[in-house]
């Protein structure tokens, strides 16, 4: 399909400023053949009458109202003239030359998309390259390529398991076969990891391609309250995500005490609202969960397991040797180096710098030290991943064990924090503080407080407040599970794969 026009597909919502920013980057990366689709969705910042002054070449779609970045894609692609569409975000800056690459990949008939390189400005990666499947506590999830050292060393295309809704290129005929992303996603996330999931589990591939490069802006939501909403809207569209696409009963039962457990942890650390309301607003979208797993069947916890296996984990394998951990004194972050957290990160390593005049510790997965370095986050990295030979520790236990011997002088816990790990990482400083004798604070918006069993006992009542948001909605699955796959139960015996245990 190389040298087939292509076209482009970028959903608008009061972006005037980006588009004039981005926009004319995007034209000139094109060519006489292809053509850009803009679908606004009843922007009121002037964006409408922007493109028609300025960029009349453009195909404007106008909608009425804010339907999502779903609904604003699939209409989009719905009115695209070309076999190839490439979505980008409002705020991208394709390279010259970056349709090349995209489009050499769709000679072969079973390939469903074609991830470019995408970087921020700053030269780290964004989460999107080379995708992998993988599966925590029940949960399925996406995760992505963030050492820029080793990113640069990939120059080959190779297989991944996620294209993302900016900064891909699709199969137009494909992409509407599958019915395009999922409206019970609005206003956004994890649609376009619910259609690669879909498109993986119709034999199709999906490819990551280092020689096409896009840059990203991101970081639009910079403001606290923006921040709470999209990580609740987030959080949410995960557990539907993984709602409507857990195989059997079994699994989402497995998903619902992981679920359990996460929340409790959360209602301990005080920041309770985010994930429990997240888990509330799971509620109403029930009857559309029950129709799509009606209307779509779904694949075995075997055929879903296999999508976990090295073939769609990329090429490469990790073989860096970990650094030692911290071994002269420091006060350690009690807290998931999660990327949304940098500037809540950056503030309490300052302050505890300037409170006990020592290096600032922070537990990582492999891979983040470039990105987190470059913000000053951390003086010392102590990396963290499950299964992983470039981790110093594999599990939890290790982890508390050589805290308890380390030479950390405090644990300094930062909130608010948005991590749906939090509350896992309070428990190991509460295990610590109290075994160790290792003091345990909390940096709160400026403010310190040293943490005391007392924090612990007040936040206890909150407990049967998860309990009963947990058993509500598992009242709510477990009407959808049985109304939704009553077929499949009708029709052959639902067991746990074989296999099952290594997951």
């Amino acid at each position: 399909m190389k040298g087939k026009s292509v076209s482009v597909v970028i959903a608008n919502w009061n972006g005037k400023h980006l588009m004039e920013q981005f926009l004319p980057s995007v034209l000139n990366a094109l060519r006489d053949c292809d053509e850009v689709i803009v679908v606004d969705n009843g922007s009121t910042d002037g964006s409408v009458e922007f493109l028609r002054e300025n960029f009349p070449q453009v195909r404007l779609i106008r909608l009425p109202k804010n339907y999502g970045f779903s609904v604003a894609n699939n209409i989009g692609v719905l009115a695209a003239r070309n076999e190839v569409v490439v979505l980008l975000n409002n705020d991208m800056r394709p390279e010259e030359g970056f349709l090349e690459p995209l489009l050499s990949h769709f000679n072969d008939p079973t390939v469903f998309a074609v991830g470019a390189k995408l970087l921020h400005f700053d030269g780290s990666p964004d989460h999107a390259n080379r995708t992998r499947l993988i599966v925590s506590g029940g949960f399925l999830s996406i995760a992505g390529e963030r050492d820029s050292k080793q990113l640069n060393l990939i120059t080959e295309p190779e297989e991944q398991a996620h294209a993302q809704g900016g900064g891909a290129a699709f199969d137009r005929k494909k992409f509407l076969e599958l019915g395009g992303f999922d409206p019970i996603f609005s206003p956004a996330y994890f649609e376009d990891v619910d259609l690669s999931l879909r498109a993986l589990q119709k034999g199709w591939r999906i490819v990551y391609e280092p020689r096409s490069i896009v840059w990203h802006l991101g970081g639009q939501t910079g403001k606290a309250r923006a921040r709470w909403f999209f990580e609740l809207v987030s959080f949410r569209n995960f557990l539907i995500f993984n709602f409507l696409n857990a195989p059997t009963p079994w699994w989402l039962g497995w998903q619902m005490g992981s679920l359990t457990l996460w929340l409790m942890t959360e209602a301990l650390c005080g920041d309770f609202l985010t994930y429990h309301l997240a888990t509330l607003l799971t509620i109403p979208k029930w009857w559309g969960i029950v129709k799509r797993r009606w209307l779509n069947p779904l694949t075995s916890a075997e055929g879903l397991l296999k999508l976990l296996k090295p073939e769609h984990l990329g090429t490469s394998k990790q073989t860096a040797i970990p650094e030692p951990p911290p071994s002269h004194p420091f006060v350690l972050l009690i807290a998931p180096a999660y990327e949304g957290d940098k500037v809540v990160l950056k503030m309490a390593a300052d302050a505890v710098r300037r409170k006990w005049r020592l290096p600032v510790a922070l537990v990582i997965r492999p891979g983040q030290e470039t990105f987190l370095s470059s913000y000053g986050i951390a003086d010392k990295f102590i990396t963290f991943l499950p299964g992983t030979i470039s981790s110093q520790f594999h599990n939890f236990g290790q982890l508390v064990r050589w805290l308890l011997k380390s030479p950390c002088q405090a644990l300094v816990i930062p909130a608010p924090s948005l991590s749906p790990s939090k509350g896992k990482f309070v428990a190991m400083g509460i295990l610590v503080n109290l075994l160790g004798r290792k003091p345990l604070w909390e940096w709160r918006d400026g403010r310190w407080k040293q943490f005391s069993v007392w924090d612990i006992l007040v936040r206890l009542p909150l407990l049967p407040i998860t309990l009963g948001i947990c058993f509500t909605l598992a009242i709510f699955l477990s009407l959808a599970i049985l109304s939704s796959s009553l077929k499949k139960l009708c029709g052959r015996k639902v067991h746990r794969p074989k296999n099952f245990a290594a997951w």
